[in-house]
C-alpha cells in the first residue's frame, strides 16, 4: 500500500525564534485559525477553547516551579491533543517524523506486545505467542502502570510502542495491574527479535486445518499462502478451516487485504470512509491470489485482541465468503491514517477515515460481534490450567487442548457451515 499523501499545514517552527509570550499565542490562534477546513468559520466556541488554552499556557510559563521552554509546553500540548483522538493518532517529532517517512522497519528487538491507552491506563491488548512479554507472564488487558519504577504518564499508543522496541537483551521491570488480582504483578520483559515465522497449520484428527495467525507483518501474506496451498493438496481432503485471530492486533489495511485476498480473490474486502461522503473507497484483493476455487467452510476465531487487520479479515470473510465467527467481540480499533507535516518539521498522525465491512458495518468502536459464543472453562478447570501469576507466564496451550478450537471442530464435521462457492463482483 502507497503511505499516503502528506498535507502541508502551518506549524510550530518559528516559535524557537520567539521572545515574548505574546508571539506564541498569537501565532497559536494564527495556527488554530488556518487549520481548519478552508470554508468553515471558526465557531466562538474554538475562540473560547483557544482563550483557554492561552490562559493556561501563560500561566504554566511564569509560574510553575521549574522553568519551561516554549517547545517543550507546545509539544507536550500536541501529544495530549493527539493522544484523546484515537489509539492510532499521535503527534511525531521532527525526527520521529523522518523514521516515518522512511518506512516502518522491523526493529532489532522488542517485547511482543500491542499497547493502547484505555480509560487513561497504558493496556495490553494483545501478546504475541512465544514473545517476550507472552513469556514474562503479561496477559492481554494487564494495565502496565510502572516501567522501571516510574510511573507511566502521557504516553501515546506509538511512543509505548518505541519504548518497548531496541536492542536485544534490554531489559524492562514492570508494574502490572491484572483484573481479578489484589496485588499488582512485577515482572521483567527483555527484548528480543520475534520469530519471524508468523503462521503456524495444525491438522485435527486429519480432518480439519487449523491456521493461526500469530500477528500479521509484510511476510504473513506469503506465509499464509503457502499455508493454504498446502491444505489445499492435503489428503484426505480436509472438512474445513479454522483461522484463528485471536490476541491480534497488529497490521496494516494493505497486509489484510492481500491475505483476505488469497480466500477471497477479487471480491470487495473493505470500504473506508472519512468525514465528508467524496473520500470513500473501496479495496478489494485479486483474481490471481485466491486459492481455493470454492472455500472450504471455515470459522474463525476472534476475541477483544482481535483488532486493526485482523478484524478486516474477520469481517471481509463472515461477509463474502459466509464464515462463521467463534468467540468474543472484537475490540473495534480499525482505521486508515495520514501523516500531516508540520512547519518544524513535527508532523500529526491522525485516523481520516474509519473502516466498514464489505456489507456496511461499522467496526470502529463497534468491533465484530461473533455469531457463536465461545465455550468458556469451569472454574476448576481454568484453576487447574492457570498457575498463580507470581510464579510465571502460564503454559501455551495446544491447539488440541484448546476448547474454542476443539468448539470449532466440531462445528466444521458436524457440516456447517456450508462450503462456499467464489461470486464475482457486480461490473
Amino acid at each position: 500500500m502507497n503511505r499516503p499523501q502528506e498535507v502541508k499545514t502551518p506549524g510550530l517552527g518559528w516559535f524557537r525564534s520567539s521572545q515574548r509570550l505574546g508571539l506564541i499565542i498569537l501565532a497559536l490562534g494564527l495556527a488554530a485559525y488556518f487549520l481548519l477546513p478552508a470554508w468553515a468559520a471558526p465557531p466562538a466556541s474554538n475562540y473560547d477553547a483557544l482563550r483557554l488554552f492561552t490562559e493556561a499556557l501563560f500561566e504554566v510559563s511564569q509560574k510553575y516551579v521549574w522553568p519551561k521552554n516554549e517547545e517543550d509546553l507546545m509539544y507536550g500540548s500536541l501529544r495530549g491533543m493527539m493522544n484523546s483522538l484515537d489509539p492510532d493518532s499521535s503527534f511525531l517529532t521532527a525526527k520521529e517524523y523522518q523514521n516515518y517517512v522512511q518506512g516502518v522497519k522491523r526493529p532489532p528487538a522488542e517485547a511482543g506486545m500491542d499497547l493502547i491507552v484505555k480509560d487513561g491506563l497504558l493496556t495490553a491488548v494483545s501478546v504475541i505467542d512465544g514473545g517476550p512479554a507472552a513469556r514474562a507472564g503479561l496477559k492481554p488487558d494487564d494495565h502496565i502502570i510502572k516501567i522501571d519504577g516510574q510511573i507511566v504518564r502521557n504516553l501515546t499508543t506509538q511512543e509505548a510502542a518505541r519504548r518497548f522496541q531496541g536492542a536485544p537483551g534490554t531489559a524492562f521491570k514492570l508494574h502490572v495491574i491484572r483484573s481479578g488480582e489484589v496485588k499488582p504483578l512485577d515482572m521483567t520483559v527483555t527484548l528480543e527479535p520475534l520469530s519471524v515465522n508468523t503462521v503456524t497449520t495444525v491438522y485435527l484428527d486429519d480432518a480439519v486445518a487449523y491456521v493461526r495467525i500469530r500477528y500479521f507483518n509484510d511476510e504473513t501474506p506469503v506465509e499464509l499462502g503457502k499455508a493454504l496451498n498446502n491444505i489445499k493438496q492435503h489428503k484426505p481432503a480436509v472438512k474445513g478451516i479454522i483461522l484463528d485471530l485471536r490476541n491480534n492486533a497488529r497490521g496494516s489495511m494493505e497486509e489484510a487485504v492481500r491475505s483476505a485476498s488469497l480466500f477471497l480473490g477479487n471480491q470487495q474486502i473493505l470500504i473506508a470512509k472519512g468525514r465528508s461522503p467524496k473520500t470513500e473507497q473501496s479495496y478489494s484483493g485479486k483474481d490471481r491470489d485466491q486459492v481455493f476455487k470454492t472455500l472450504p467452510p471455515m470459522v474463525v476465531l476472534v476475541d477483544q485482541g482481535t483488532a486493526r487487520a485482523a478484524e478486516i479479515m474477520a469481517a471481509a470473510l463472515r461477509d463474502q465468503a459466509r464464515a462463521t465467527l467463534l468467540g468474543s467481540k472484537t475490540l473495534g480499533l480499525c482505521g486508515l491514517t495520514k501523516a500531516f507535516p508540520l512547519e518544524d518539521g513535527s508532523a500529526l498522525v491522525m485516523t481520516v477515515a474509519q473502516c466498514y465491512s464489505p456489507k456496511g458495518a461499522k467496526i470502529p468502536g463497534k468491533g465484530l460481534e461473533p455469531e457463536i459464543p465461545g465455550q468458556k472453562l469451569s472454574a476448576a478447570k481454568a484453576e487447574d490450567k492457570a498457575p498463580a501469576p507470581q510464579k510465571g507466564p502460564a503454559p501455551v496451550m495446544s491447539p488440541e487442548q484448546d476448547p474454542l478450537v476443539l468448539q470449532a471442530k466440531d462445528l466444521l464435521i458436524s457440516g456447517k457451515p456450508k462450503p462456499v462457492a467464489p461470486t464475482k463482483p457486480a461490473a
